[in-house]
Parts: structure tokens; C-alpha cells; sequence
């Protein structure tokens, strides 16, 4: 048995599963996928908020202006790519400089240091291809971007260094209350038993919630986007005016080079995933009202992320009925913002007696890519496989596809969301079947035995006999 027992191995459940390693007690998660980062932090904008736009007094105001302080260093300790770009939200009119100047007092009373108001030629000063309609601008200096697949590994792989236990393939379908524990079921008939379970199952909140003894209501909204090539377009995330679905479409730059534009905000079931044809639309007409000359010749993919939304609007984060039953689900934008502030908080509730020899350090992948003509020549003398170059958008190579197995990748996607394998120009057009291979031949499977992400979901077809 467990002291804790977490369900759910997204962003928010590895942190907590790493914060709560700090401390004397024995820590499990559970994940009903092959690996972490499936979910909700799978498909990610990236974006670490400055905390001006959550209603002031609201968990999400709290969270995300404590989480936005803490980034730099947390990315930093944790060796994830991280950049504070600072931030724009753009106005086009008197009606959204009006939009603009409520969420300014609103990000004063949140305590967000830095904000200001600048005209629409100070904007474009700062971002050349905004749009001439843009008038003004509200500027957040302490936003930043972030990699949300390599923190969500890292938060893994540093949980699992200081002693947490990870359970893959477990979809819990059942729970049952037992003395001092709690006992929960997978699907395949095993069980985990611990004194706490802390519920971070994202999409499946709810329904985990019901297993655990409280009625929640979670409605899902999907976000769809369009992915550009590696150009420099903006250096920063441009946001328009909000509206009464969230924050709306925005044009933004990722950690790794590329931009985007999105999300979209649609009422979907948990289940969907793929992009509507009437997407492609709505995207281009919301970012050419901010920006101008968008290079759509430069696009590569599409992609799709659906998020939980608590009907109270807010984060649920607290005890559920059953005392030893902890909550934190519905946790939309601005979640990953808000990842280490939620993490410590929840770790810290149960007064627990910390360790002196936790090791908060981890070390991301050596990459091919991130080296000068020395440093290739130093890792390839190391290493011959680091002198195979599998992706050659990415430049990924052998070396670091084994490493990325032996730190958890049972999937092409795990190894994709790991590297950039797969995530450049001909999106793994050139070098998914190498990836297949030396995922099989790491694994010791058959290739045709390769998923892409969630159990079942086969690339190859077997040869009839």
C-alpha cells in the first residue's frame, strides 16, 4: 500500500507526484495510457501567463500568478526549454481597448508586475506583422513559452529518480473503500491500494471523481490549431481581445522555433480528436484580424486539444467527500501556468516531514541539434549512433531515440513528443519508419507491434499468411 496514490500522468499529476517526493512517504501514479503526456499536456500552446486575465479572488487568479514567478527557475532546475517573451493583447477597436483596459486593472489586483498599455505603433514596434487595425496593446513583460511535452517528461523522470512509482496501461474503473485505504481497479483486473488518491485525470476527472464518491460536472472544450514551419513571424504570443470563451485565438511562437495559430474553443465530447473541416476558416479569419502577411504556404499540421472545464468556472482543487480523497481536475487554461504552484500547494496540505536527501535535478537528452561543430564532434566520438541521423527536419539521431526508450518512450509518439522526431517539415514522412524500427529493436518487439500513442493504435499491418 501507498501513502499516495495519483491518477492521471499529466503535467499536473507528475508535479505532484514529484513535490510530494520531497517528503517522507511513498508516492504511485497511475496512467491509463503507455506513457505520460497523452492527454490534455499533449496538446499544449505552451504558454506560461502572466496572471492578468483570471478573474481576481478565483484558484486560477492565485495559482497562475504564484506559477508564472516560479517558471523560470522550475524549467531551469528541471532542464526544460523555456523563454519569457513577454506577451501582447491587441485592440481594434474602442469597444476591445475598453476589453484592454479591464484586464490591466484586473492584472493589478492579481499582484502581475509590469503591465502596460503602449499604442498600436509601439505594438508594432515590438511585433512588425501585427495588423494596421490594431490601435493598442496591452503588454505583460513576464509571460514566457515553454516546452509542455519535455516538462511533463521531466516532471517524470525526476518523480521516478526520487523514488515515485509510475503504473502505466491502468484505467481505473472501479474504487472501493477498505480500514485506511482506498482500492482501485484497473480495467485488467490489477490493483493499487493507497491511504490518499489525488484525482489529476483531466478529461476523465469527472468520472474518476464519481468512482471516488463526489458528483463534479466537467464539460469539455476542444482547441484546434494550425502549425507553421519553423519561420519568424512573431516573437511573442500575440493574444486579441477576449471574449466570453476564453482568450480567443492568438498567434504564438513555440519553444522550439515554430508559431501557431489557435486555438479554437468548441463544446465537444471527452472522445473528440479530430480537426472540423470549418477550423481552417475560423483560424484564419481571427488571426488576420491581429496580424498581417501570415505565411500559409508554411503551415505543416493541424492539431487538436480538448480540456476539462469545471462548471463553477474555476479550478476544483480541495478534499472531495471521502477525506482521503484529494481533487485537482478541471483544470483549464491557464493549468500549465499554474503547474508548480499547484504542486506545491497540494504537496504541502498534508504536513508532511520533509527529506534531506531529495534531488530536485534533472538533465534533459543530449541533442545532436543543441551542439556547436565541437560539441557533435565530442557526443559522436561518445557515441558512433550520435553520428545517425534518423530525423533530418530535427535532426534526431539514433543515440537519442535509445535514450529517449530508456527514460520511458513505448510509443512513436512518446519518442516524438521526447525529440521533435516527426514534428518538422515532411512530419515524419522521412523518418517514421526508421523511428518504428529502433523503437522495436530497443523494446524487442516486432515492428508491426508499433503504436502511435494509445494502446491499439498500429501503424503497420501484420503480413497475412
Amino acid at each position: 500500500m501507498y501513502d499516495f496514490c495519483i491518477i492521471g500522468g499529466g503535467a499536473i499529476g507528475c508535479a505532484i507526484a514529484r513535490e510530494l517526493t520531497r517528503y517522507k512517504a511513498s508516492v504511485a501514479l497511475v496512467e491509463a495510457a503507455p506513457d505520460v503526456c497523452t492527454g490534455s499536456s499533449g496538446a499544449n500552446s505552451g504558454i506560461v501567463h502572466s496572471g492578468y486575465d483570471p478573474k481576481p479572488g478565483t484558484a486560477m487568479a492565485k495559482y497562475n500568478a504564484l506559477g508564472s514567478r516560479l517558471f523560470r527557475a522550475y524549467a531551469a532546475t528541471l532542464d526544460v526549454p523555456y523563454k519569457q517573451t513577454g506577451s501582447l493583447t491587441v485592440a481594434t477597436d474602442p469597444t476591445e481597448l475598453a476589453s484592454l483596459e479591464l484586464l490591466l486593472e484586473r492584472g493589478r489586483v492579481n499582484g502581475i508586475d509590469g503591465l502596460s498599455i503602449i499604442s498600436g505603433d509601439e505594438a508594432r514596434k515590438l511585433e512588425p506583422n501585427l495588423s494596421d487595425r490594431v490601435t493598442a496593446a496591452l503588454y505583460a513583460p513576464t509571460a514566457a513559452v515553454v516546452n509542455p511535452f519535455e516538462l511533463t517528461f521531466a516532471l517524470r523522470e525526476n518523480a521516478e529518480a526520487n523514488g515515485a512509482e509510475f503504473i502505466f496501461d491502468f484505467r481505473v474503473v472501479s474504487a472501493g473503500r477498505e480500514d485506511d485505504c482506498t482500492t482501485l481497479r484497473a480495467a485488467d483486473g490489477r490493483a493499487v491500494s493507497a491511504k490518499t488518491v489525488i484525482n489529476c485525470a483531466g478529461n476523465g476527472g469527472g468520472e474518476v471523481a464519481r468512482m471516488l464518491g463526489d458528483i463534479v460536472r466537467l464539460s469539455h472544450r476542444a482547441g484546434e490549431y494550425r502549425m507553421f514551419d519553423k519561420v519568424h513571424f512573431v516573437g511573442r504570443p500575440v493574444f486579441g481581445a477576449p471574449t466570453s470563451r476564453g482568450k480567443g485565438v492568438l498567434v504564438c511562437p513555440t519553444a522550439d522555433g515554430n508559431f501557431f495559430i489557435g486555438p479554437t474553443a468548441v463544446d465537444v465530447r471527452r472522445s473528440f480528436v479530430g480537426i472540423r473541416s470549418e477550423a481552417f476558416g475560423e483560424l484564419a479569419a481571427a488571426a488576420n484580424k491581429i496580424v498581417k502577411n501570415l505565411p500559409y504556404d508554411k503551415q505543416i499540421t493541424t492539431f487538436v486539444g480538448v480540456r476539462a472545464m469545471a462548471d463553477t468556472g474555476d479550478f476544483m482543487i480541495g478534499k472531495g467527500r471521502n477525506p482521503n480523497v484529494y481533487n485537482v481536475i478541471g483544470i483549464c487554461s491557464p493549468g500549465l501556468s499554474c503547474v508548480p504552484a499547484i504542486a506545491i500547494s497540494v504537496a504541502r496540505s498534508f504536513n508532511l516531514e520533509k527529506r534531506t536527501d531529495f534531488n530536485p535535478s534533472r538533465h534533459r537528452i543530449k541533442r545532436l541539434c543543441d551542439q556547436d561543430a565541437a560539441g557533435r564532434k565530442a557526443l559522436i566520438e561518445s557515441d558512433s549512433d550520435y553520428g545517425k541521423i534518423v530525423c533530418r527536419c530535427e535532426l534526431v539521431t539514433e543515440a537519442e531515440i535509445t535514450e529517449a526508450v530508456r527514460r520511458g518512450a513505448r510509443t512513436v509518439d512518446g519518442v516524438k513528443k521526447r525529440l521533435r522526431a516527426g514534428m518538422g517539415r515532411c512530419q515524419g514522412g522521412f523518418c517514421m519508419s526508421s523511428v518504428i524500427n529502433i523503437l522495436s529493436d530497443r523494446l524487442g518487439t516486432d515492428a508491426t507491434e508499433a503504436e502511435k500513442d494509445k494502446r491499439g493504435s498500429y501503424i503497420l499491418a501484420k503480413e497475412e499468411q
